[in-house]
């Protein structure tokens, strides 16, 4: 995918912002847009222990049934595709591939290794532990952004700080991207220490970075960003996907799902 920024098309109501935060990325990041359809794996219906006649006729026109609605699916998928690419051309946006796959999270990611950027509709990241979604945004190993309408372009960016080896990682990897560079950046650290939160501000200073730290005090984490980026008017927020636990590698981070599902902001979480 050389790099791209991938916008997952889902037929919501959120596709429009979808679209607008993935072209807003790919011109931010210099990197190509691909727009992908996701289509979910079938299985062909399965045949009963004790079949007469009947149920055999019955079974071969669910198949059928089967097979043209999967066929109309991947028309419809085909025609959503065309009509984002369509709506992004009329606004002068980014000219995207346009992509359609069908099958498991797993299958979904092949020949994706290189992607730079997923972006999904917020309410398609708003589904239990072991969704579809949750999933890819497991499985891949780039960023993912939960996009949330209507379409605000970033003028001012919301880093969620922790001080931890993974979250300094992340900062470093911010460092070197154009992304936030022309924001208005803010380093957040609820209940930490004014040294991890100084030593932090540091990097993104040298790095040529406008930024304000600021320490955050309160019972919940989730809670206190909401409040910071509400007072402060932030356009975006980011934070790492997943936590300190000896399992973080297999689920999103409790703060992190927290956020995706409260948050009225898009946000961005890095691997």
């Amino acid at each position: 995918m050389n790099n791209a920024v991938v916008a997952c098309i889902q037929g919501a109501p959120a596709d429009r912002a979808v679209c607008e935060y993935g072209a807003w990325a790919a011109t931010t990041l210099g990197a190509p847009l691909a727009l992908l359809h996701m289509l979910p794996e079938t299985r062909p219906p399965a045949p009963c222990a004790f079949m007469d006649a009947t149920a055999a006729s019955l079974l071969q026109q669910l198949e059928k049934v089967e097979n043209e609605r999967q066929r109309l699916d991947m028309a419809l998928g085909e025609a959503r595709l065309a009509g984002c690419a369509a709506w992004l051309r009329q606004r002068g946006l980014a000219s995207a591939q346009l992509l359609q796959k069908q099958g498991s999270p797993a299958v979904l990611l092949e020949g994706m290794a290189d992607v730079r950027l997923m972006v999904f509709g917020k309410e398609e990241a708003l589904n239990p532990v072991g969704s579809a979604v949750e999933t890819l945004i497991r499985l891949h190993r780039g960023a993912v952004l939960a996009a949330a309408g209507p379409f605000t372009e970033p003028r001012r960016a919301m880093f969620a700080w922790d001080a931890s080896n993974e979250c300094r990682k992340h900062l470093a990897t911010l460092t070197a991207s154009p992304l936030l560079y022309g924001m208005e950046c803010h380093l957040v650290m609820v209940n930490g220490n004014a040294t991890a939160l100084q030593n932090g501000y540091d990097v993104w200073r040298k790095a040529g970075i406008r930024v304000q730290a600021h320490m955050l005090e309160g019972t919940s984490v989730t809670e206190s960003l909401h409040r910071y980026a509400e007072t402060h008017r932030i356009d975006l927020t980011i934070m790492g996907a997943y936590g300190h636990s000896p399992r973080r590698r297999y689920f999103i981070g409790r703060h992190a799902a927290q956020m995706l599902f409260t948050s009225r902001l898009p946000l961005m979480l890095l691997r």
